[in-house]
């Protein structure tokens, strides 16, 4: 399975020893109020944590990717999860791919989750030549929207996600790499 590096943060695949350190995560309601129809609190926390961990390696067995544990490259704390899954925004609507990430509350506000979701992103249009890579997140959601923005996602449309109000932001592989490029030309002038 694919392991991703960047200059902080190691994004790998999900063991069993990171049972603990995702139920922590999920048992943070600033944390899990951004996801799905969190919050949530508790045995139901556990629960949900247990079960996305499951789905997550599911989905690695069945397509080779998936969502990775974001992890500090230097003490190799496990800080949160990132990554891409298969998402339908319409119940008749076609998959798409999206990427996503959640951080522990001490991680937030220093480039960690844009970092991580770099990667996530350069790997699928890359490695995985995917042709179109979307993100959701709560309308009310400013930090995520912005890390969505600065990573050149932009914004498409409102969505409603079981009946939760969402948005979504798309990119193009096509896009992706005209904005890697123009970052290429940048660095070098």
């Amino acid at each position: 399975m694919t392991v991703l590096a960047t200059d902080r943060l190691l994004l790998r695949p999900f063991g069993p020893g990171d049972a603990e350190a995702h139920a922590r995560l999920y048992d943070d309601p600033e944390v899990t109020r951004w996801l799905g129809d969190g919050p949530w609190l508790g045995e139901a926390a556990r629960a949900r944590s247990r079960a996305t961990l499951a789905r997550f390696a599911e989905h690695w067995a069945e397509h080779g990717w998936g969502v990775w544990a974001v992890t500090d490259r230097a003490s190799g704390e496990m800080m949160g999860q990132c990554g891409l899954k298969l998402l339908r925004l319409e119940p008749d609507g076609p998959t798409e791919v999206e990427v996503l990430y959640a951080l522990e509350r001490p991680h937030w506000g220093r480039g960690f989750a844009s970092e991580a979701a770099a990667a996530a992103l350069g790997h699928g249009f890359g490695a995985l030549a995917l042709p179109r890579i979307i993100a959701v997140a709560r309308p009310d959601n400013r930090a995520s929207r912005a890390v969505l923005e600065q990573l050149g996602l932009r914004y498409e449309r409102d969505v409603s996600l079981a009946g939760i109000p969402a948005v979504c932001y798309a990119q193009s592989r096509a896009a992706y790499q005209a904005r890697d490029a123009a970052a290429g030309a940048r660095a070098r002038a």
